[in-house]
């Protein structure tokens, strides 16, 4: 079966219609266009066709656009509002930290301990922290902290798997086996101390850690699998991998930077009863004010030092950055976090998770549209269910293609869908079954789009 195709003359009718159910955000985005790369968004998530939607409130699981258009928000700002949008208690602390130091304060304040707190409380592996501004900097540096600790060089991923765009990381990334770059601009030779692995493969990675003896710092994993559950990992694997880090004196780096305060409380580690050497969080941390957190053992976090050659601890590691520990950022992460202690967040979204995905294959098999959804708890996928080579850059991108097309047909509904891409969907804890109701039918109105 091939990968479903809109034609040409349909497709420019849908077109016509987006223009017209969405003029304003049209003319906005011709504006920012001649500002903002790429395409006049901030971000390539953001993006898709024929241009992205501006939004004028958000609030809860709902955004409405500057057209006065509503939509169940199944994108929920890559994961970040996982309590919803606007939430009051978050948005008061934040306000009042705000009036108590302004909009920025670089010196030591009592917030940062109890947002630290909160933080090692749930993750028992994190006995000390370093914070970063966001989660593709904590993974980058998760890697040279594990480089300086062991004096070793190379790092070990799994394919495709995610850790931000940084030029330590982003090798093997975007498609999966194919050795590509998440970004160009990267010099070839950067990769000599990266290795990426198949994921699943613990024979293939055991021998891959034999092949060099010593000289491996740490494995690093997105522990839910990749793009955060989209691939899972087997039951197993990431005790398996455990194991044989220990074994071999590897460090092993789980990055919950998706998964973090989202799956649970305690991440991904809670749910697979797994402690990892370093964790890199992010996203979740901060009430939706930028963070990112690098957090380990007491030994391991003890190569991060001061500048002052007299002081206590001084290097090897020298972590810059001006709004490390902002405190609207620590205001907003303690609100967010004791609102997940307070409530059912997490049992509600993995309900309505479970709910939207029997809902969309159900009506993609009624249409037989080649399309399924599965969830990893909260977090939810759309992929195509037809056999085809995802190792194949072309293939890749003729479903990446297929992605973009139902994400614009959903924005077509009333309401409209807003998702993710390449077909992530995060699932918030105020969604209602309402609204999971009108997200299907607008999945099975954008699926009709492809029989006519």
């Amino acid at each position: 079966m091939k990968i479903p195709e809109i034609p040409e003359a349909q497709y420019n009718k849908l077109v016509s219609d987006y223009e017209r159910k969405t003029a304003k955000s049209k003319k906005l985005h011709e504006e920012a266009k001649k500002y903002i790369v790429p395409m006049g968004v901030h971000t390539y998530t953001t993006w898709h066709r024929p241009y992205p939607l501006f939004i004028d409130k958000a609030l809860g699981s709902r955004v409405t656009d500057v057209d006065g258009n509503a939509y169940i928000d199944l994108f929920l700002d890559n994961g970040v509002s996982f309590i919803g949008h606007n939430p009051p208690k978050v948005r008061e602390k934040i306000a009042k930290t705000m009036e108590k130091y302004g909009i920025h304060l670089q010196l030591c304040e009592e917030l940062q301990i109890e947002w630290a707190k909160k933080i090692t409380k749930h993750y028992p592996s994190c006995q000390k922290l370093k914070v970063v501004n966001t989660g593709n900097e904590a993974t980058e540096l998760a890697a040279q902290i594990a480089r300086a600790y062991t004096g070793r060089n190379i790092i070990i991923k799994l394919q495709g798997h995610h850790h931000g765009w940084n030029a330590v990381l982003s090798y093997d990334a975007l498609v999966p086996g194919t050795g590509t770059f998440f970004t160009k601009g990267i010099p070839e030779n950067h990769w000599e101390n990266i290795i990426a692995v198949p994921a699943n493969d613990i024979d293939g990675l055991e021998k891959t850690i034999k092949q060099n003896p010593k000289k491996i710092a740490a494995v690093i994993m997105e522990p839910m699998g990749e793009g955060t559950g989209s691939l899972p990992l087997k039951d197993g694997y990431q005790k398996e991998v455990r194991k044989l880090t220990q074994e071999n004196d590897v460090l092993l780096i789980f990055d919950e930077v998706a998964s973090g305060f989202r799956v649970a409380l305690g991440g991904a580690q809670e749910l697979l009863g797994i402690k990892a050497d370093i964790t890199c969080l992010g996203k979740h941390c901060g009430g939706g004010i930028p963070v990112g957190v690098v957090g380990g053992r007491d030994d391991i976090m003890s190569v991060v030092g001061s500048l002052d050659p007299k002081a206590e601890h001084f290097g090897p590691v020298f972590p810059m950055g001006a709004f490390c520990l902002h405190p609207l950022a620590m205001a907003g992460g303690i609100a967010i976090i004791e609102e997940l202690e307070q409530g059912n967040y997490f049992k509600n979204a993995t309900l309505r998770a479970e709910q939207l995905v029997k809902g969309i294959n159900k009506a993609a098999g009624d249409l037989k549209i080649p399309l399924s959804a599965s969830n990893t708890y909260t977090v939810t996928h759309y992929s195509l269910a037809i056999e085809y080579n995802i190792n194949d850059m072309d293939t890749a991108m003729a479903a990446l293609n297929f992605n973009q097309m139902v994400r614009f047909g959903l924005l077509l509904s009333d309401p409209g869908a807003v998702v993710g891409l390449p077909g992530n969907m995060y699932i918030c804890g105020v969604l209602t079954e309402e609204d999971i109701n009108k997200a299907i039918f607008a999945f099975e109105n954008c699926f009709k789009l492809f029989k006519t």
